[in-house]
């Protein structure tokens, strides 16, 4: 047997045994993720479930092994309610429906600062039209002026 024969089978060995060892060790750390998850429900909690519905957590239940949740969807005449194990839940969200623990872009601050911006550009634009306006009366004037002294001239001249 040759020496690149003996390392391939030793690294192919090495693979064999160590793959479902980190496989094991991830699910576990994802597990644990979801049972912290699962053990931090509380009513009133807004969540979204594996499926995509979106509701509110209105009751709390053991059956057994399993924890049941049972939300609350739609608004209105269209509110209905669903009883649905507690690891069918994907994640719980803030008010603005996004997930807990990611940070969201907050909108509103950015449109009230375009807003702002949008109006200040109005006011500049207000004043510089308002500053010619004024530019375009005083010529006006001076013209009603020259115009005037002029035909006083021809008046005189005329005499």
């Amino acid at each position: 047997m040759d020496i690149a024969q003996i390392i391939l089978i030793v690294v192919i060995v090495v693979l064999i045994i160590a793959y479902p060892i980190l496989v094991s060790s991830r699910n576990k750390k994802e597990r644990q993720k979801l049972d912290e998850q699962t053990n931090s429900l509380k009513r009133g909690d807004k969540v979204m479930t594996t499926s995509g519905i979106v509701g509110t957590i209105v009751d709390l239940h053991q059956e057994g092994e399993r924890k049941i949740v049972t939300i609350e969807t739609g608004m209105g005449k269209n509110k209905g309610f669903m009883s649905i194990d507690a690891y069918a839940i994907y994640s719980i969200l803030n008010d603005n429906f996004a997930p807990v623990g990611q940070e969201t872009k907050h909108e509103k601050p950015e449109n009230v600062q375009t807003q702002k911006n949008a109006e200040v550009k109005v006011e500049q634009t207000k004043t510089e039209t308002k500053i010619q306006n004024e530019a375009a009366k005083k010529d006006d004037a001076k013209k009603v002026k020259t115009e005037k002294k002029s035909k006083s001239e021809e008046k005189k001249e005329s005499k």
